[in-house]
């Protein structure tokens, strides 16, 4: 039984898992679930700009790879990863909770359904981006018509 435990305490550092402070895994102990990464409220018409804010917000607090598709979930695999599936899953949890907070409660159905922010921002892009183009065709035909 001694073995066994000498063994589990000498396993290989790879297994281990530190969080320094410039880690997208960094959760600062004044983010917490409540707040607004932003002053931009999405309400369905400003896609564009909410999207910007919470990229700035994002990039701000280092955890901009979450929505990129650059920092994925972890697979387990014999244990290995396993400490930061878990932590990766807090985050990914926190940062759903700062983007739900700055979307429009009318809206929360059509965006609470994922487990992951990567999968959620990708729904509200297809959902509410394309909803721009004929904006964007609106707008150039009116700064044509008006040279």
């Amino acid at each position: 039984m001694g073995k066994d435990k000498e063994i589990k305490d000498n396993e290989p550092k790879s297994k281990e898992f530190v969080i320094d402070t410039q880690s997208p895994y960094f959760l600062h102990p004044s983010d917490s679930l409540e707040i607004n990464v932003t002053i931009v409220k999405f309400n369905e018409k400003n896609y564009d700009p909410w999207e910007q804010a919470i990229r700035i917000a994002l990039k701000a607090k280092n955890k901009l790879a979450f929505i990129d598709e650059k920092l994925t979930k972890p697979v387990i695999k014999d244990g290995v990863y396993l400490a930061k599936a878990i932590v990766w899953k807090m985050v990914n949890s926190m940062i759903i909770s700062w983007i739900m907070n700055v979307i429009d409660p009318k809206l929360h159905w059509s965006t609470t359904y994922v487990d992951s922010v990567e999968k959620m921002w990708e729904n509200i892009w297809k959902r509410y981006s394309i909803l721009n183009v004929p904006v964007v065709h609106q707008l150039k035909v009116e700064i044509a018509s008006s040279k």
